[in-house]
């Protein structure tokens, strides 16, 4: 295996953190996967757009000045479909400290929390509604 192979399978092991534009840590990136940070699959990425297990646009990957890249919602683009996945899950993470709310650009929203989207995968699943609103990370 060559080292910049080794190299690309270790980037797409390791977790991209994530905020949303309200300074919230909504989660990581992981390949082309969004998961939340209790390790739910919530989205997956077609370039800077990411969309949900029911194939819907839920946002995109956008830099700021200061903090680097944070997940916020397009209003143009809502109408936009992708394939759609069967959601995986993986060990909750420690997620780290939220940051700085940024000013909304016009035409866009906050991005989904990650509980909203967490809950709506786990009831698709069959989890009891107790087990759905329970914080994994406690």
């Amino acid at each position: 295996m060559s080292t910049q192979a080794a190299r690309s399978i270790l980037a797409s092991l390791t977790p991209n953190w994530l905020w949303t534009w309200n300074g919230g840590c909504f989660g990581y990136r992981r390949g082309d996967s969004l998961f939340s940070y209790d390790g739910i699959e919530v989205g997956r990425f077609s370039g800077p757009e990411v969309f949900g297990a029911d194939g819907s646009y839920l946002g995109e990957v956008r830099s700021t000045e200061e903090d680097g890249d944070r997940l916020i919602t397009s209003s143009y683009k809502k109408s936009r479909m992708a394939a759609p996945f069967i959601p995986i899950i993986e060990r909750a993470q420690k997620r780290p400290v939220d940051r700085n709310q940024e000013v909304l650009y016009c035409g866009y929203e906050h991005f989904p929390n990650p509980e909203i989207l967490r809950g709506t995968i786990l009831q698709r699943r069959g989890v009891p509604r107790s087990l759905v609103n329970a914080d994994p990370t406690q």
